[in-house]
């Protein structure tokens, strides 16, 4: 209410802002400001176009002549980058399927020795020794040889051999685990086949059913954040999705008074666990059951959901607040989750393939035979899997009968310890159909970040995660064990994959080709994305700190990149694999989300065969459907114009040329296209020179940097007749759409430059800012930006950046024109503000310099330069510069607003994170993972007992790691959540722009009335803004531009609603979930503590160290 009685006061004052005031003590000279404009526009634009070069360069590609303008097809080129990512990720497929057939081959061969020893490089090992000089292990401990590698972000590996990583929970000496990792030695020769036919590769690896992972190449593994390795590569999702097809399931939780307590603490373990070997392409929920059943979110009633990361998580946190008391009756609970598989199944929702119930219970009174039969039998297509929770219990066989007459599994959790291995079964029963039928299905899984440890050092050293492999997409594909006397038992053993760094993929699909503020993005059959440029997998939250990495960055839907795709057409025609195209209004967000560009972009999208994946490319309207292409090769400089001189050339960070492991880490990608066009000059061409390169690419890059090499000599004789250091020019830059950057600097001494890395940060030309806005802008226009909240800083030597672009018309057709370099330089703040304020210090009416006014002598007026997004340039206060104008006068903002001067966008941010506080320390959990409070509790207790106890407890906080309590009780907790923002845009395509500009008055509470006058800084994306100061204006409060939580209210009708919704997706294409031969005999057992010696040694320590520290 009281927001629309401010507008209404507003909206009343606006046909008094057009009649100047009876007697008004200040009024502003509308022609004085207009001057001040025309005169501060046409010096800067002078200034701006000499020192940069801009109009002797546009003349120069006139001059050059040797190119045209070509209209982009986005239909062809979506599908040609297509088949290049077919033919691309066939390699990796074939790659992986040459490790599976070896490593098959490999472990027929192999006799199991039941006592042998064995010596490998174990990678948490090699090359340590003790304070003798001994190796600290005398069989794994091995000297293994490393050196920096430039393909894999200059972390030591070894390229001839592989090594092996244990967990921590798996014995790195155990017969089963040295006879795997003594046949899998065989794969090696694989792993270095494959690297040689395939430059591009990168991390190769086989995943033991037994607990080990072998990667090539080889690598020193550092342990997790704890100093302990828990990686263990059969829960990563690559090997879970290549073990299993996808599956429907439903968790069954006892919570009778007889689960109180520890037991109730591992049930909720165990259904953590489950939960977490769960994809995309699976359905589950959770059921807990006494003497009622009841849903642990009463919004998923009767029904299953996608296993996404956020229901994953909501249902996770929801498993803790369960409460143990009643009496189990077992009855209604499976009535519920057969019927709930059934009706779930007719929907036409889910998996369509596996079935499953996990029941967690300490203990059955009977087997309820008559239930499984009327739902289950003959066939056996729901699997039930039992897990018996606790030490001593006494009703274990009804739980075991459950899951070995329903081909599942039983398993004995005993203690918090023993949950991971032994949820873990699970996957191999599931697995049986596809082992016995010797189906080899290859997976691609959704993109994630490498959590494992080989990048741990590099981030140390670094301060930095290394982008060029973070990101990843893996191709997996399991290994079965062929031997006929277990072909009908269903044995796997294991996993290989390949990584694909989702930036190698895209390096196909050149960003030059689409131009600038054009882009390509692929998704997954769910539709979420594999790879888009607003993909934001990190963010820092706190000033100056870490990044976090968001929880759900891998299920970032399309829909939710794509906003003004509303009624997802474009999601939905990718997911169904059509090839098409369209065009939509879109608003794009620049500079983390506080500027937005809004144009029309073109879209275009096919299949990736042989993929679940789907490519689309969008291109602008209407600037980005055309391009400058070289109509000839430039030979008449030779190569001169890429020789490195004082103004580079520098390269884009794109993939010119595909160079070896070897070549790329002894070459640029400059001197492999040097090295090409001098082959390509030779009688006898080196063949494989000759394939490395793209010719267009190349020919490209010859272009521009032939026509950019004129600046050298421009830019030069400026500095020397410009008098630069006059107006503060640090540094003059070009980009070019190849990929080309020039630059020269106009100060005595380089490192006093304000902005050193300013080259190198936008070397990538068209996907750097500067170049995106000054295209967005237009032809003839310079584009200036300062540093955001520059002025809330204490340093004031900062610079302003100008861009403008060159745009080139079609000579045939003065309708076509496209981009095909942006100018720009940076000046100081400083000469660029002095430039501005003796510009505001003249008269239109020279006759009568009484009545002049001056920004800066005339102590009732504020004057601002804005940008296009209305950020403050400049300022009479310095505080101001770089702040957002409504941030300093709301009620001013607000009528440029009304006046359409500025229009508002209103954009949501789906990948927000939010702070929700900090941990409750005194929750039943936090308490049970104290040891003291436990150790007192069972002092009594024989020493085998104790060990257990130590064992179980100090295990689980090592692999939660929820061990520093008064550190993680004052960490502030995020969680993901959707946040919105209103930005600003300037309208530049106002009639009053061309004629008189807005001045006015606004009626003060009719206290007083404030003038303005608001005109047009010509050639540029400025917007000069003059206000009477005399008169307190406060009719609508400062605005703030940062994101805030979109808070969708307490309404559990609305909450059910966005949790239950079902976008398009397409299932997997095969399903392995029934063999009529499968032997179920194999079913499980109930389960013994074996532990590693050094776990229980880490262990130990570990609770006694946790036991004698004082707590805080």
């Amino acid at each position: 209410m009281r927001w629309s009685v401010m507008l209404f006061v507003l909206g009343s004052c606006l046909f008094l802002a057009r009649i100047p005031p009876s007697g008004s003590e200040i009024t502003i000279n509308d022609l004085d400001v207009k001057k001040w404009a025309n005169s501060f526009g046409d010096n800067l634009y002078n200034l701006s176009t000499y020192f940069s070069g801009a109009a002797l360069l546009r003349k120069e590609y006139n001059v050059h002549g040797n190119w045209y303008i070509e209209k982009i097809n986005g239909s062809e080129m979506v599908q040609k980058f297509a088949k290049d990512m077919f033919q691309n990720l066939g390699s990796k497929r074939s790659a992986v399927e040459d490790l599976s057939d070896r490593a098959e081959i490999a472990n027929m061969k192999h006799d199991y020795d039941p006592n042998i020893e064995y010596n490998y490089p174990n990678a948490m090992l090699i090359n340590k020794k003790d304070d003798n000089g001994d190796p600290i292990h005398p069989r794994l401990a091995l000297e293994f040889k490393l050196t920096e590698n430039e393909h894999f972000n200059d972390i030591p590996v070894n390229m001839s051999m592989s090594d092996v990583q244990v967990p921590v929970n798996v014995y790195n000496e155990a017969p089963e685990v040295l006879n795997a990792v003594k046949w899998s030695r065989e794969l090696d020769g694989v792993f270095i086949e494959n690297g040689k036919k395939d430059p591009t590769l990168t991390w190769q690896y086989f995943g033991s059913s037994t607990g080990f992972f072998r990667q090539y190449p080889g690598i020193e593994w550092e342990p997790g954040s704890q100093g302990i390795d828990e990686y263990d590569c059969r829960n990563r999702g690559w090997y879970i999705q290549a073990a299993t097809s996808p599956k429907d399931i439903v968790i069954v939780v006892d919570r009778s008074g007889s689960m109180k307590g520890l037991r109730l603490e591992i049930a909720k373990q165990t259904v953590n666990t489950i939960i977490d070997t769960l994809a995309d392409n699976d359905f589950f929920n959770v059921i807990a059951f006494n003497k009622d059943v009841s849903y642990i979110e009463k919004c998923f009633e009767d029904t299953l959901v996608q296993a996404t990361s956020d229901n994953k998580e909501f249902l996770k946190n929801r498993v803790q607040e369960l409460e143990a008391d009643g009496m189990a009756y077992f009855e209604n609970a499976l009535n519920t989750a057969f019927t709930m598989l059934r009706d779930f199944n007719n929907t036409g929702q889910g998996s369509w393939c596996n079935q499953a119930i996990m029941i967690i219970t300490d203990g059955a009174p009977r087997n309820y035979e008559r239930i499984f039969r009327a739902y289950n039998q003959p066939d056996r297509r729901v699997r039930v899997f039992s897990y018996l929770i606790g030490r001593e219990v006494g009703e274990s066989a009804p739980v075991k009968w459950m899951a070995c007459n329903n081909k599942g599994y039983y398993t004995q959790i005993a203690t918090l310890a023993d949950v991971q291995e032994n949820v873990m079964k699970y996957i191999h029963v599931l697995s049986r159909p596809m082992v016995i039928r010797r189906a080899h299905g290859t997976i691609w899984t959704n993109v994630y970040m490498d959590s494992s440890g080989r990048y741990k050092r590099y981030r140390i050293a670094t301060n930095k995660y290394p982008q060029g492999l973070a990101l990843m997409t893996t191709v997996a594909r399991p290994v079965f064990d062929k031997r006929n006397k277990t072909s009908l038992e269903g044995n796997l053993l294991g996993v290989v994959g390949i990584d694909v760094p989702v930036s190698e993929l895209m390096k196909l699909a050149p960003p030059l080709k689409m131009g600038v503020n054009g882009y390509a993005f692929v998704i997954t059959n769910n539709g979420y994305i594999l790879t888009h440029p607003d993909l934001r997998p990190t963010v820092v939250m706190e000033p100056g700190g870490d990044p976090i990495t968001k929880p759900n960055y891998n299920s970032v839907d399309l829909s939710e990149v794509e906003i003004s795709d509303t009624d997802e057409k474009l999601r939905t025609s990718m997911v169904k694999r059509e090839t098409g195209g369209f065009k939509l209004k879109v608003q794009e967000h620049l500079d983390n989300m506080k500027r937005v560009m809004v144009h029309e972009n073109s879209y275009y999208f096919t299949k990736i065969d042989e993929t679940p994946f789907s490519l689309g490319i969008a291109i602008p309207s209407p600037y980005g459907q055309y391009f400058v292409r070289p109509t000839q090769k430039d030979q008449s400089k030779g190569l001169d114009p890429l020789r490195k001189g004082a103004t580079g050339p520098v390269l884009a960070k794109w993939k010119y040329c595909q160079l070896t492991t070897a070549e790329a880490n002894n070459m640029t990608q400059l001197d492999a296209i040097v090295r090409y066009l001098k082959n390509d000059k030779k009688t006898n061409k080196n063949p494989d020179i000759a394939k490395q390169c793209n010719r267009e690419l190349v020919d490209h890059v010859m272009f521009d940097a032939a026509i950019t090499e004129i600046l050298d000599s421009v830019w030069v004789d400026a500095a020397v007749k410009g008098n630069s250091t006059r107006y503060g020019i640090q540094q003059v830059f070009v980009g070019t759409k190849g990929g080309v950057t020039r630059f020269y600097s106009y100060l005595e001494h380089p490192d006093e430059m304000t902005e050193r890395d300013f080259i190198n940060k936008t070397k990538n030309t068209i996907q750097a800012t500067y170049y995106k806005r000054a295209a967005e802008m237009g032809p003839g226009y310079f584009v200036y930006s300062v540093p955001f909240n520059q002025g809330l800083s204490n340093d004031t030597n900062f610079v302003v950046t100008a861009s403008s672009a060159i745009f080139l018309t079609d000579p045939r057709n003065k309708d076509l024109k496209a981009v095909a370099a942006v100018a720009g330089l940076q000046m100081n703040h400083e000469s660029f503000s002095s430039l501005f304020f003796s510009a505001t210090d003249q008269c239109a009416d020279s006759t009568m310099p009484d009545n002049c006014m001056s920004c800066e002598s005339s102590d009732d007026l504020d004057c601002f330069l804005l940008d296009d997004s209305g950020y403050i340039v400049v300022s009479e206060q310095p505080e101001h510069i770089g702040r957002f104008y409504g941030e300093i006068d709301g009620t001013m903002m607000s009528e440029m607003v009304e006046l359409a001067v500025f229009d508002s966008f209103n954009l949501t941010d789906y990948q927000g994170m939010c702070r929700v506080g900090s941990t409750d320390s005194t929750a039943a959990a936090s308490r049970l993972l104290n040891p003291i409070v436990n150790l007192i509790g069972y002092v009594l207790w024989w020493s085998k007992e104790l060990v257990v106890l130590l064992a179980q407890f100090s295990l689980y906080n090592l692999l939660s790691g929820q061990f520093e309590y008064s550190a993680a009780a004052s960490q502030p907790e995020y969680t993901p959540c959707d946040k919105s923002v209103t930005l600003y845009k300037a309208n530049f395509s106002l009639n009053e722009w061309k004629e008189t500009g807005f001045d006015g008055y606004l009626d003060c509470d009719n206290k007083c009335l404030k003038a303005f006058s608001i005109k047009l800084v010509p050639k540029s994306n400025l917007i000069l803004l003059v206000t009477d100061n005399s008169c307190p204006c406060n009719l609508v409060p400062n605005f703030n531009l940062d994101p805030v939580e979109v808070n969708y209210g307490s309404n559990d009708t609305l909450f059910c609603e966005r949790k239950l919704s079902q976008k398009e997706r397409r299932r997997p294409d095969k399903c392995y979930n029934y063999h009529p031969k499968e032997d179920p005999k194999k079913c499980g057992r109930a389960s013994s503590l074996v532990v590693s010696p050094l776990l229980i040694i880490l262990t130990l320590l570990f609770t006694a160290r946790e036991a004698f520290l004082p707590r805080t």
